[in-house]
């Protein structure tokens, strides 16, 4: 079942038993309110009679004691038929027994039953309903003492019109009830729909989504629990979207990566295999020989260098590090050491300012970072170029930055240089043997570490490495 139905026929439900149930109390409440009116009137009734007997009594001094056995009913008998009792106009019909619950005398239309008399007791008053052909009353009997004897005195009161309010009373509760229920059927119907409207309108977004649209998404205007899942289910759309976004551009990468690779391995295999089909070929002098034999030699140790540093990559995605404290100036100086003899060759200048503080780190792939990065400004530079190495203290860690003032890049460029393969000057594959894997090499250690990395770089006016080491300082002890 739908939720509209759901709801709808809750709500009916409810409300209609909510009315009923109400209506129901309320109208026997008063009911019971009304015959309890009547029983106490009934038994006023009785009392009445009573008292009045008795004063008639002593008016004519009978003793009891004179008299024959019986004599003192028969005059009760005849002091009743003669007193007209009557209230508010009218006369009440009441009913005299002796102890046995013989008549001595009634006005009543109908008779006490002598069950009821048997279960009352001295002072005790009793009452109770007889439903008639000729209406519903209360029958009310109440113990009288008359010169130490115990008489019966009947009351009856009519109450069908209490009977017959309560039964017209039920029967507007039905027909309150049937237009209760079209009323709220047609305002819960609006309403339910009004309610569902949202959850329609998400479940239509969350199809077109799993249908493709990654754009589409829920409208959410107010702060109930319905707009507060539309933004939720945005947000999670959104994160969706994202991971696809990820999931494409990882998917792209490998193509990439498959294409470049595939062109690194062409051009040397060309190259040997077209050198190796000359030899096998022709009969060359041995000059000519020797140069066939140098490029096979360079072009294999080129096919080479790629396997190993592809290999190098891929080492590092399932490398486990350990870290250990490490002088940042201790470690550029060991990495000076390394790279000062290619620069003095390639005729470059170079500046290293850096404080020197402790980290935890692996010593060395680090190593491996910065000579990398300090390569890649060397072979940006022509002769006469300079770089710039520093090294500063930040609130979040510690900051390198790799300077140089060779010919810089766009900004498109920029988004592409850690990818593996990818080479801004293609020319430096054959004049400085790069593959293009340096970066993404770099990139990978900084991930394990932690560590941030960034370019910044302007069309002909240099590019500046930054690499963020994050953590607090460690405290040589």
């Amino acid at each position: 079942m739908k939720l509209f139905w759901k709801i709808f026929f809750s709500a009916m439900f409810i409300s209609t038993i909510c009315v009923t149930v109400s209506g129901y109390f309320l109208i026997n409440a008063d009911f019971r309110a009304q015959l309890k009116s009547e029983v106490k009137t009934a038994q006023d009734y009785g009392d009445l009679v009573h008292y009045s007997l008795a004063s008639e009594l002593k008016e004519v001094r009978w003793t009891f004691g004179e008299t024959e056995n019986g004599s003192l009913e028969g005059s009760i008998a005849r002091l009743a038929q003669f007193t007209s009792i009557h209230n508010m106009n009218q006369k009440i019909a009441f009913g005299v027994m002796d102890e046995t619950g013989e008549p001595l005398f009634s006005s009543l239309p109908e008779n006490l039953e002598k069950s009821m008399i048997s279960q009352l007791k001295e002072v005790k008053r009793g009452w109770s309903l007889k439903d008639t052909d000729q209406g519903v009353y209360i029958q009310a009997i109440r113990p009288v003492s008359y010169l130490e004897h115990v008489f019966y005195v009947e009351t009856m009161r009519d109450v069908t019109r209490v009977f017959h309010s309560r039964k017209k009373q039920y029967e507007t509760l039905v027909k309150s009830v049937m237009i209760m229920m079209v009323v709220t059927g047609i305002l819960t119907f609006f309403l339910s729909k009004l309610l569902v409207r949202k959850i329609v309108d998400l479940t239509k977004v969350a199809k077109a989504i799993a249908g493709g649209d990654l754009e589409k998404r829920a409208l959410s205007k107010g702060r109930d629990e319905i707009d507060i899942l539309s933004e939720n289910f945005n947000k999670m759309a959104e994160q969706l979207q994202g991971k696809i976004d990820q999931l494409e551009e990882a998917a792209e990468r490998k193509e990439r990566f498959v294409a470049s690779f595939s062109h690194e391995l062409k051009t040397p295999l060309t190259s040997v295999i077209g050198y190796a089909d000359l030899l096998r070929q022709k009969d060359l002098p041995m000059d000519q020989r020797i140069c066939c034999a140098n490029y096979i030699f360079s072009e294999g140790k080129r096919l080479e260098n790629i396997s190993m540093r592809l290999l190098d990559l891929i080492v590092l995605k399932k490398k486990k590090i350990q870290f250990q404290p490490v002088s940042m100036k201790r470690m550029f100086e060991e990495v000076a050491v390394i790279v000062k003899p290619q620069w003095s060759e390639a005729g470059v200048s170079w500046e290293c300012q850096v404080e020197d503080r402790v980290f935890l780190m692996e010593a060395g792939l680090m190593k491996t970072v910065f000579i990398n990065l300090m390569d890649n400004a060397r072979k940006a530079l022509e002769p006469g170029g300079t770089i710039k190495i520093t090294g500063t203290k930040q609130e979040d860690g510690y900051l390198v930055r790799i300077e140089d003032s060779g010919v810089g890049m766009e900004q498109k460029e920029l988004d592409k240089i850690k990818d593996a393969f990818y080479m801004v000057d293609g020319s430096r594959v054959g004049k400085q043997g790069s593959v293009g894997l340096g970066l993404a090499i770099c990139d990978e250690i900084l991930r394990l570490h932690g560590f941030g990395f960034a370019f910044d770089s302007r069309l002909n006016a240099g590019t500046t490495a930054m690499i963020t080491i994050k953590g607090e300082e460690y405290e040589v002890r």
